[in-house]
Order: structure tokens, then C-alpha cells, then sequence
């Protein structure tokens, strides 16, 4: 912890929860589309392949829809409860041009394709009354170009909206990342930041438990100080017991970046995507190495903040587990990048190919299925057991596939295989342990090429997790040690004390 620095508190509400991530449009329609709006193209949902080529002018818009909405969700809830799942982060449902919904224009409104602020709050208030929270995705870094903010801005640099934006020496708009559709916001301006408050606790108040801050790293310390003053004490009386959690996304190490954000004054917690990735590394390529650095790195954070990461697999900006696990064209080199940083064979010195790429990403976009199981099971238990709060991204349950955007955004189907009761027994494992779960200390682990072992342990009792990443029988890790009342809680393919079969593990929990 920086010195000086005092942690604020964590909601203990979100302590051992099991999360899944909802792309709304994408997740369940319940319904139908109540109104027709321009531009707009409503796909089938059993018509999987994403319209990934351009439009007839070589622009790539993602104004095609499938219709998923909130009601949707609702009616998911049962399946939620049977999978384990006990938080719900939604992507943005503001009412903007794209399916993907985060070229935002006024957050304070939603996609009517999506629902309504009485539907909203329908679905917070019936996932309450199941012990289910709910975590929204607001987009403050930037807006959409044709949000009515940017419009006025950029025909009247009079007006007061025009300083809600970053304008280079020129007087030309800053776009995010390039992208001419996302101009950037000016996050220190009093009347932006005003805004994006107001809009915080709008949610809130209609019901949200949490905010997931998209591009939160690029956020300056100054803005997430103000949101986190506001949204910690906006509780009506009435609402006293109920506590907000702020994630903001983050694609490296916090305790890397020159404003960590962790240190108890801004957000609550972050995106771990180093921990996706070295789990991926390890359990495809037993890079064990990369994965104890990766661990070693993690536990410089609070322990406040460990005990409530957001611990991905893959999410809609990475290609789908399975792809990532055993499908083509993977990065496997950690000292070029991340295993899903695939793009380097499409980009150019000026120029990246974009219709080559998604023509690449449309052939290879089913891994060995076999194979990709095998991983997944093993890759899910490993991301379970880690510290922090699992976060399942919708259809990787099933074993749905995908590359990148557009192709890890498919209607999700239920399919009731495998993998299906591999989750199932996983979020039935959370409840029954989450003692440790909760708030158990990783105290010893052994990472090896092709195997590994770990122990989480409370003031009772501790888990033992032991894997063979490989084909090949390999020594139980934990044959040597001299612990002898090992109860099963759950297996992975075939093992025994002494030795583990092909790609198996075993989650023993034991007296202390």
C-alpha cells in the first residue's frame, strides 16, 4: 500500500459472489421490438455469423441488432440462480446508433429496444429478492459522434458543452484511440464531471449495486474521487445498507500505472485481465513462469481490493475462451503482448487490414472442440479458486466460439453439454465453500510446466487445488505432502493422491 494511503471500505456485499457478464443485445429477447428505429437492422437470432464485412461505403457500424432486452434477463433468472451466478454486470444500455452501446449520448435515457428506467428497476428488484446483484457499465471516457453533447459542441464552440470535450492545437476533436465515431471527453471539466455523477447515481438510485467504468484507467484521479464521494453517500435513510462498488477496467497491473487507483480514494476494485491471461498461458502452453510473476504482481494489491478482482476469462473485447485455450493464430509469447493480441499479421506501418483480419477471424472461429473443453474446464476451476470475484462471460459456459469483436458477440444459445454442468458444479462449489472463498489467503503454491497446486486457507479450514495441464499422467502434486483428512469437493477427469490422469484436477478441502 502507498504510504500514507488509507483504504476505504469494500462492500463486504460483493465478498465470495460469482459474476456473469450480459452483452444485453446479445443475451436473451423477451418481447419482441416494441418500435422500429431508422438505421437500424434486426437479425434472427438463430443467424449466429455476425455481419462482419463493411457497409457498401467500407464503413464497419455495428448497427445491426438482435434484440436482446432487459425483460430478457428477467426471465433468465431462475438460470442464474441454478448456475451459481449471484452478480450481473450489463453492458451499457444507453440509448445510442450501435448494438455495442458504448458510443454513448445522454446515459440518463435507455435503448427502448432494450427497455425502460420501470423495467430496470423491475430487474434490479427481482434479482434482490434472490440474493442477485447488479453491476452497470458506464462509459465516461468518451461519447458517441452523434450524441447531441458533441453536435452542439462542435457547430457552436460557444457553447458550454464545447469544453465537455478534448480538442487538439488545431481546434479539431481528440477521438479515442483513433476511432472517428468516439470523440474524447474532457474527464476534468466541473460541468462534465457534473454529468457523469449525475448519471452514476441515477442508476443507483433505480436500483444498480455497482458501476464497471469503461477505460476507467484513463480516468484522472481528480474525476474518480468526485464519483466515488458521490456515490458512496447518496443512500436515502432507507437505503443505508446498501454499499456501491467501483470497478474500474484496466488491462495491466494497477501497481504498474502511474495512478494505480487502488489505494482507497477512487475505485474499489479492477478488471484482472493479467490473471486471464496467465491462466491461459499455463494451462495451453505451461508457461508457469508468466503465471507466478502474474500472481507474485497481484498480491502487492490490498487485500480489500484482492478479495473483490474481477477475475475474467475472456469478455467482449477478447477472443472467446475456447479460441483463446486451443483455437489458431495466438499469441504465445508474454513478452510481445497478451495471448489475445492477435492482430499482427493485418497491421501495416499506416494501415491495418480490417476486412482480411474478420475474413481470417470468420474461418477460423471454431477451435477443436474436444480439446477446447478440456482446457476450459481446467482454466474456469483454476479462475474459481482465485482470489477475487469470478466473472463468466455470457455463452462461455456453453462453450460458445468466437475471435474477436464482432465474432465474441453472438446470440447466446443454451446448450446443456458438458461444460454446462462443469459451471454448474463450479457455482455450487462457491456456495458451499465460500468461507474461503470469500476471504481465504492464498498461502502456499507450486506452479510447475504441467502441473500446479495451490492452498487458500481461513482461520478453519483451507482447499487444496491440484491440476495436470498435459495429456501425459503426472504426479499428484500433493502425493508428497503429509495431510491426511483430503476431502474431494470436486474433480476434473481421473486422478488419485498418488498421480493425475489427462487434463484432471482435484479441489480437496481439509481441517486446519
Amino acid at each position: 500500500m502507498l504510504e500514507g494511503s488509507k483504504l476505504h471500505y469494500v462492500p463486504k456485499e460483493f465478498l465470495g459472489r460469482t459474476g456473469y457478464q450480459i452483452f444485453v443485445d446479445r443475451f436473451c429477447c423477451e418481447g419482441g421490438i416494441t418500435e422500429e428505429k431508422p438505421g437500424r437492422t434486426l437479425k434472427n437470432w438463430n443467424d449466429a455469423m455476425p455481419n462482419w464485412w463493411p457497409d457498401e461505403d467500407g464503413e464497419y457500424r455495428n448497427q445491426y441488432f438482435y434484440g436482446g432486452n432487459l425483460y430478457g434477463i428477467i426471465s433468465k433468472l431462475d438460470y442464474f440462480q441454478k448456475m451459481g451466478f449471484d452478480l450481473l454486470y450489463l453492458s451499457p444500455i444507453s440509448d445510442t446508433h450501435t448494438s455495442h452501446h458504448y458510443d454513448v449520448g445522454k446515459q440518463t435515457e435507455i435503448d427502448p429496444w432494450i427497455g425502460n428506467w420501470e423495467t430496470f428497476s423491475e430487474l434490479c428488484e427481482k434479482a434482490h429478492q434472490r440474493d442477485i446483484l447488479i453491476c452497470v457499465d458506464l462509459v465516461f471516457n468518451h461519447m458517441g459522434i452523434n450524441s447531441k453533447y458533441f453536435q452542439e459542441a462542435i457547430h457552436n464552440p460557444n457553447s458550454e458543452y464545447h469544453k465537455w470535450f478534448e480538442w487538439d492545437s488545431v481546434g479539431n476533436p481528440i477521438f479515442w484511440y483513433g476511432f472517428r465515431d468516439m470523440p474524447q471527453c474532457n474527464k476534468l471539466n466541473p460541468q462534465y464531471q457534473k454529468y457523469a455523477y449525475d448519471v452514476s447515481e441515477k442508476y443507483l438510485i433505480m436500483g444498480a449495486d455497482g458501476i464497471r467504468l469503461d477505460l476507467g484507467e484513463n480516468f484522472p484521479r481528480e474525476f474518480l474521487q468526485g464519483l466515488r464521494t458521490r456515490v458512496k453517500n447518496i443512500w436515502p435513510q432507507h437505503l443505508q445498507e446498501r454499499k456501491c462498488l467501483l470497478v474500474s477496467e484496466m488491462w495491466d497491473f494497477a501497481t504498474h500505472k502511474e495512478n494505480p487507483q487502488i489505494y482507497g480514494d477512487q475505485v474499489d476494485s479492477v478488471m484482472n485481465y493479467p490473471l486471464s491471461d496467465a491462466i491461459c498461458r499455463w494451462v495451453r502452453y505451461g508457461n508457469a513462469e508468466h503465471l507466478e510473476y502474474t500472481l507474485n504482481e497481484l498480491d502487492k494489491y490490498p487485500e480489500e481490493v484482492q478479495n473483490v478482482l474481477w477475475n475474467f476469462i475472456d469478455s467482449h473485447d477478447t477472443p472467446r475462451a475456447v479460441n483463446m485455450l486451443a483455437g489458431k493464430g495466438m499469441n504465445e509469447n508474454p513478452f510481445s503482448g497478451r495471448i489475445w493480441d492477435i492482430e499482427g499479421p493485418w497491421r501495416k506501418r499506416d494501415y491495418f487490414n480490417t476486412y482480411e483480419f474478420r475474413k481470417w477471424e470468420a474461418e477460423n472461429d471454431c477451435p477443436d472442440e474436444k480439446l477446447s473443453k478440456k482446457r476450459l474446464k481446467l482454466a474456469s476451476l483454476l479462475q474459481y479458486f482465485s482470489k477475487g470475484i469470478p466473472i463468466v462471460y455470457y455463452g462461455t459456459e456453453v462453450g460458445t466460439t468466437g475471435n474477436k469483436d464482432p465474432f465474441n458477440r453472438k446470440p447466446y444459445v443454451l446448450k446443456q453439454n458438458e461444460l454446462y454442468e462443469h459451471y454448474k458444479n463450479l457455482g455450487k462449489i462457491r456456495k458451499e465453500n465460500r468461507d474461503i472463498f470469500s476471504q481465504g489467503n492464498v498461502i502456499e503454491r507450486a506452479i510447475r510446466h504441467n502441473t500446479l497446486m495451490m492452498v487458500r486457507k481461513t482461520e478453519g479450514d483451507s482447499l487444496i487445488l491440484v491440476m495436470n495441464r498435459t495429456e501425459n499422467i503426472q504426479e499428484n502434486p500433493i502425493s508428497q505432502k503429509n495431510t491426511e483428512e483430503l476431502k474431494i469437493v470436486y474433480q476434473v477427469g481421473e486422478g488419485t493422491r498418488e498421480e493425475l490422469k489427462s487434463y484432471s484436477a482435484i479441489l480437496y478441502r481439509t481441517s486446519n
